[in-house]
């Protein structure tokens, strides 16, 4: 079999997951939330603002990206390497005419897949809630101004980018652990110090601990290091994908 062979039947069982679906829920939260702020209170959008079409694409971009975006890679990159261990069928799997590094890659190109799916409904999740701002408040003529492609597509790359890390690090995880709630447990409580450690600490470790980097785009003193993080941030993936298909190569068809 070869990989994009091994990458279809992962999809095939993705689809009987509701994985696809807590993809969508997780994309929608932030610009829902902040259609509802703005239903309560039209304050919520600063009429002042000079150019507030980009200015609420970067709100809501911030929203999903620093909050929503790692804990949704959190727990699909823990719960996807799962579906072997939930219906019992790692023997199978192992028994079939497929290699290891197949199995191994075409479940972490899966996951990426979503975390893609994931950006892209972020985004347009983002300009429906756009549209619907531009109807609750018209005087803000939203779209008279141009929006700034380039600046949309650079933060959903140093988004994508910066997660790598955090994203091979609980795929091994989720392949590692039998009980999903331990890598999960791990991953949200990881991400929350990386947080606090960001935001509330300014801590200098922020620069080698993974579960801090999706802080760097949002915050004023860490963005200029950006470009370094994630380059930081591609290698700890390569490294923790090597960790983790190693491990996963010792695994035998009794397992």
């Amino acid at each position: 079999m070869n990989l994009l062979v091994s990458l279809r039947s992962e999809l095939l069982k993705t689809t009987r997951t509701a994985s696809l679906y807590l993809t969508l829920i997780g994309a929608a939260v932030g610009p829902v939330i902040f259609l509802l702020n703005v239903l309560v209170d039209e304050n919520e959008i600063d009429a002042s603002e000079k150019d507030p079409l980009n200015a609420l694409f970067r709100i809501l971009f911030e929203m999903n990206g620093a909050a929503l975006f790692p804990l949704f890679v959190i727990l699909i990159c823990t719960l996807l390497p799962q579906i072997e261990y939930r219906n019992n069928t790692w023997k199978q799997v192992f028994a079939s005419p497929q290699t290891k590094v197949n199995v191994f890659l075409a479940k972490f190109m899966n996951v990426h897949l979503l975390m893609l799916v994931f950006l892209i409904a972020t985004h347009l999740f983002m300009f429906l809630t756009i549209v619907g701002v531009n109807f609750i408040k018209p005087t803000l003529n939203l779209f008279k101004h141009p929006l700034n492609g380039n600046t949309v597509w650079v933060n959903a790359a140093n988004a994508y980018i910066l997660l790598l890390a955090v994203c091979a690090i609980q795929f091994w995880m989720g392949l590692r652990f039998r009980n999903f709630i331990v890598p999960i447990g791990i991953g949200f409580a990881l991400w929350l110090t990386g947080t606090i450690m960001a935001v509330q600490y300014k801590s200098n470790l922020v620069y080698y601990f993974p579960y801090s980097f999706h802080a760097f785009p949002v915050s004023t003193k860490l963005k200029s290091s950006l470009t370094q993080i994630a380059w930081t941030s591609l290698v700890y993936a390569l490294l923790f994908l090597i960790v983790g298909f190693l491990d996963f190569k010792r695994r035998t068809v009794s397992k």
